[in-house]
């Protein structure tokens, strides 16, 4: 996937260009649901707007980056305590977004998981950032961060070994 940097003076759509597939991954696992993904994504850079209009700016590209990552998956935790009965996604329409069937497995498997697993997984070992650096984005702390990811992973393996 190709880097790329975006600086103080960029506009939304090239913000939106270098981060909006990792937002629109991370609101999907989340979710569960396309349309609600891309309305998270949407309200994510709507928020990024009002934050860059009133004045305010980021030390650094990596913390442009935690902030989005933040607010996307903030904004994605809102919706799901608003939609109480979340609808689940079938694994048919999860296969048009992974080529693999071992990929579609593992993610369909991956959603079955509570959404605090679900989300340090993803963040983890989709999106390739540390356990420090998730519990910066997340407001966590690192042992509660390393935690979930154990939980998580062996949430994960029964549920996989279930299926075999």
């Amino acid at each position: 996937m190709e880097k790329r940097t975006v600086s103080p003076d960029q506009s939304v759509e090239e913000v939106f260009l270098a981060y909006g597939n990792m937002l629109y991954r991370i609101a999907f696992v989340m979710m569960k649901n396309g349309f609600d993904a891309e309305d998270v994504v949407q309200d994510t850079l709507i928020k990024y707007m009002e934050h860059t209009d009133s004045g305010k700016s980021f030390e650094t590209e990596e913390h442009r980056k935690a902030w989005l990552i933040r607010v996307d998956s903030n904004l994605c935790k809102n919706r799901l305590r608003f939609y109480k009965n979340h609808p689940k996604i079938s694994v048919e329409q999860l296969s048009r977004y992974y080529e693999k069937e071992e990929d579609v497995q593992l993610m369909d498997s991956l959603l079955l998981l509570p959404s605090k697993y679900r989300e340090i997984l993803l963040l983890h070992y989709v999106e390739g950032y540390q356990g420090k650096e998730i519990a910066g984005m997340l407001g966590l702390s690192e042992s509660a961060v390393r935690k979930r990811l154990e939980r998580g992973r062996e949430k994960l393996r029964e549920i996989l070994e279930r299926k075999e």
